[in-house]
């Protein structure tokens, strides 16, 4: 699922035809993309990537933007669009802290920030960091979810609603008890999956 789910859900969403293709993981995939990324056109070649009639887009937070504002999912009124935009970063940046646990950063470099007792990839050390931080974190996000979604009833969804359902899920798959106490970001990922 990864980076490119919103995307899925919102074209899903949506009355636009579109292909879903996939690389094969491995070898043959990465030769697939090495051969995509090529084409002229494409900036900041990346996975997801989106073809959209002669547009050729790339990194997954300008893809939903780009769907959202083609699909009426972009929120009007400057405050909401504001509101959207910090939590939409706000969960790009939770995403990476727990891909920081996931992924063994060791064998890259030596952060000094991590302070594992054991000094090098201690997946339960940093799944403790991780979860503190989110725990942190969603009692800041939980409370704007009142109304059902971040700018209102579910007759008001934006491009960050999807990205939400699908990041928290990630969370959830990762923590399963990480929403206990959230009561607004549990009716939220409830309601939003009917």
């Amino acid at each position: 699922r990864g980076l490119a789910e919103p995307i899925r859900y919102m074209l899903r969403y949506s009355d636009i035809e579109w292909e879903d293709v996939r690389l094969k993981y491995g070898m043959e995939g990465f030769e697939t993309w090495m051969k995509v990324k090529s084409q002229p056109g494409i900036i900041c070649a990346n996975i997801p990537f989106l073809e959209d009639g002669d547009k050729k887009l790339s990194q997954s937070v300008a893809i939903y933007r780009h769907i959202a504002r083609k699909i009426g999912l972009m929120p009007q009124d400057p405050d909401e669009l504001s509101l959207c935009e910090m939590v939409e970063q706000e969960l790009m940046d939770l995403r990476m802290r727990m891909g920081i646990g996931c992924y063994d950063i060791y064998t890259v470099l030596k952060p000094d920030d991590l302070k594992s007792e054991k000094g090098c990839h201690d997946f339960e050390y940093l799944k403790g960091v991780f979860k503190k931080r989110l725990s942190e974190r969603l009692a800041i996000i939980d409370p704007l979810f009142a109304k059902g979604t971040l700018t209102g009833g579910f007759d008001k969804l934006t491009y960050a609603d999807f990205m939400a359902f699908e990041y928290l899920d990630q969370f959830r798959t990762f923590l399963p008890d990480c929403f206990d106490g959230f009561e607004n970001i549990n009716k939220f990922s409830t309601e939003f999956a009917k």
